[in-house]
């Protein structure tokens, strides 16, 4: 079964796990600062599901259908082979859309190495869709012993055997055929976008619901028309959030956009020590303008919003299962008390020390640090991390596919 590349944890480990393998291909994901865990804390609270490697809302639907069709076969390892194969053909039915179009797989194909189903595998289950918890192995296995059993049962009792293979019953049926569909793409029936948005407004990822009011779906999908917005506190339905789920989008907000000058001036930072390896004199003035402008621009009131709500991370972080250690609030709490003291963080010798001792406690020890090794440095390609957007690109992505139906 090694197709399904997979151990066997336990259900809250493996989930935990899924979701920092999605959150490390995402647009602001390469974490050269370590606030990882706490953007994910965010995105997790208000976009439960979700994660940056995922590309279409049907996928949902699609995964779902070939688990089915997957489980009708008789073994635990039959099921994983032929979920493989179904999803393959269904990667080949949809690469006749063309490039461009967000398919999973339309380069490797049969070669892909994680396929759809181990990408949307933990939001299935967030989503309430998918009912069996675990990886996939212990789904095939679970779904082949439950046969069994009722199989066995059957003889004794006369029944007819019937099986859910471990999903929601209510779930739209798939297209005639599927998945040798002509013309198979994501857009939705009218039932399969109310089915998807039904459960996306009760998407928790916590299995008691007390992540359920910071869920930002329900607000956001109600608004049954495209957005075209840079960032989900620009939504036109942000100001009518609940209210636990407005203030946690204000303070990701503030810090999405306190926490950006940090990157910045890690970015500027390493250019000024590349100059020292021999590079030109102007490789800084790109990093430094951009700095400047952030700096110009930045409010106040969002690095003190930061500073007062910041002794609530850990405990929204446990919702979610983020563990947020004390070193990064640390960090947070130290940069956000620069940014209301200091004039000119690019020239502030304790911005710098700041961000440049975070960077070196991470990696280190690992040997990739920028600011300590010059080789490492050599691979840098101009730009390390962005903005904080909580995979808002691929959730309005879900909305405005979802808003037309």
């Amino acid at each position: 079964m090694g197709f399904f590349g997979w151990v066997d944890h336990d259900p809250e480990h493996e989930q935990s796990v899924l979701r920092a393998i999605g959150a490390a291909s995402g647009q602001d994901a390469r974490d050269e600062l370590g606030l990882g865990t706490i953007r994910d804390t965010f995105a997790d609270l208000l976009f439960p599901g979700t994660s940056t490697i995922q590309q279409h809302a049907r996928y949902f639907l699609f995964v779902q259908w070939c688990c089915e069709l997957a489980a009708q076969k008789r073994d635990a390892d039959a099921i994983g082979s032929e979920l493989r194969r179904l999803e393959t053909r269904v990667i080949k039915r949809l690469s006749d859309l063309g490039s461009g179009h967000n398919v999973i797989g339309f380069r490797s194909q049969e070669d892909l190495a994680r396929m759809p189903s181990e990408i949307y595998w933990n939001g299935l289950q967030v989503l309430g869709i998918r009912k069996i918890p675990g990886n996939r192995w212990r789904w095939a296995r679970v779904v082949a012993s439950r046969r069994d059993r009722a199989r066995l049962e059957a003889r004794w009792e006369g029944e007819d055997v019937t099986d859910s293979y471990g999903f929601d019953r209510d779930r739209p049926c798939p297209p005639p055929g599927f998945p040798e569909v002509d013309r198979l793409d994501f857009s939705l029936t009218s039932k399969e976008a109310e089915y998807l948005r039904t459960h996306l407004s009760k998407a928790c990822v916590d299995r008691d619901g007390v992540g359920l009011p910071y869920n930002a779906f329900p607000t956001f999908l109600a608004y049954r028309r495209k957005v075209d917005t840079d960032s989900a506190w620009n939504h036109p339905r942000a100001s009518r959030l609940p209210e636990k789920a407005r203030e946690l989008l204000k303070l990701a907000a503030a810090f999405s956009r306190t926490m950006y000058g940090a990157t910045l001036l890690y970015n500027l930072r390493v250019a000024e020590l590349k100059i020292d390896d021999g590079e030109p004199a102007g490789t800084r003035k790109p990093y430094a303008g951009a700095l400047l402008d952030w700096q110009k621009g930045f409010l106040r009131a969002d690095a003190e919003i930061v500073l007062e709500q910041l002794p609530r991370l850990k405990s929204l972080g446990a919702i979610v299962h983020h563990s947020i250690d004390s070193r990064v609030t640390e960090f947070v709490q130290s940069w956000a008390s620069l940014c209301l003291s200091e004039r000119d963080l690019g020239r502030s010798h304790a911005a710098i020390e700041a961000v440049a001792q975070r960077e070196i406690c991470l990696k280190r020890a690992k040997g990739t640090s920028r600011i300590l090794f010059s080789k490492q440095r050599e691979k840098w390609r101009g730009q390390s991390g962005g903005q904080i957007d909580y995979r808002w690109p691929l959730v309005s992505r879900y909305l405005n596919e979802l808003a037309v139906r």
